[in-house]
């Protein structure tokens, strides 16, 4: 047999079992399992949970169109579920990196401008210190009495 005879024959032997098998409104959406084959489903536009997790999952809109699936099974939406949950843990973890980063980045800075602060609070206190030593020496000198110089002779 020659091999263009032989995948014609394969396509559509495949098209055949594909549309014979294929129940378009009693099966999953995603994987085209069957209720008949003991797929449990789950309506898939009952609200917008669901529709909105395809969306940001795979990056594919899905509309309800008449004639196709309504349908999800049980195990496409346990992996939509992990797969959510994952890529939501995935953006947080990355956002948390990317916020350590800047703040190490700044981290220079920020200890600069601190060591700075420090700086000029000690020379307020300097400054406060040797006022208040000023004004305590200016008021002893004035409280004191004048020393009598015995040494001079009259």
């Amino acid at each position: 047999m020659s091999e263009t005879a032989m995948s014609t024959g394969t396509e559509s032997a495949y098209r055949q079992s594909d549309e014979s098998d294929l129940s378009l409104t009693n099966c999953c959406r995603i994987c085209k399992r069957n209720a008949a084959n003991g797929a449990k489903l789950r309506p898939l536009f009952s609200g917008e949970r669901l529709i909105r997790i395809i969306v940001n999952t795979i990056h594919m809109e899905i509309k309800d169109v008449p004639g196709l699936p309504r349908y999800v099974c049980e195990k496409c939406l346990d992996v939509l579920k992990k797969f959510s949950t994952f890529q939501l843990a995935f953006r947080r973890s990355e956002e948390k990196l990317y916020m350590a980063l800047e703040r190490r980045k700044n981290a220079p800075m920020e200890s600069l401008i601190t060591f700075a602060h420090e700086i000029e609070t000690d020379r307020q206190k300097e400054k406060e210190l040797k006022k208040a030593t000023t004004k305590n020496s200016k008021k002893e000198k004035k409280t004191t009495s004048p020393k009598l110089n015995l040494d001079k002779k009259f």
